[in-house]
């Protein structure tokens, strides 16, 4: 939706004028922090992409009755360790790479 629509739609409400003024403000909060996010993923996909996959797993086994529970959050635990570990090892590796340039 656009900004414009969702402008229109929150003066057809019909509620008091500050509370409209309230949840246009939240939309441009909501906005910046929709882009904060994003930014994020983007300069931490590694560790991005081990908590979607950590995720999903802990999702399948959540259904697992009785030890379901305790399983998925094993599963985000270890994604998240793994997602840091991936980043921790490519900055590193970017730090401390001291490859000499070959002489002519």
């Amino acid at each position: 939706m656009s900004k414009c629509k969702f402008i229109d739609e929150i003066r057809r409400l019909d509620i008091p004028s500050k509370c409209k003024a309230e949840l246009a403000m939240l939309y441009a909060k909501c906005k910046r922090l929709a882009l904060a996010v994003i930014k994020f993923l983007m300069t931490h996909r590694r560790f991005c992409d081990a908590m979607i996959l950590g995720c999903i797993v802990a999702f399948l086994l959540t259904r697992i009755p009785w030890i379901g529970g305790f399983l998925g959050l094993c599963a985000l635990v270890t994604a998240a360790a793994m997602g840091l570990m991936r980043e921790l090892r490519e900055d590193l590796t970017k730090f401390f790479d001291t490859e000499v340039p070959a002489q002519a």
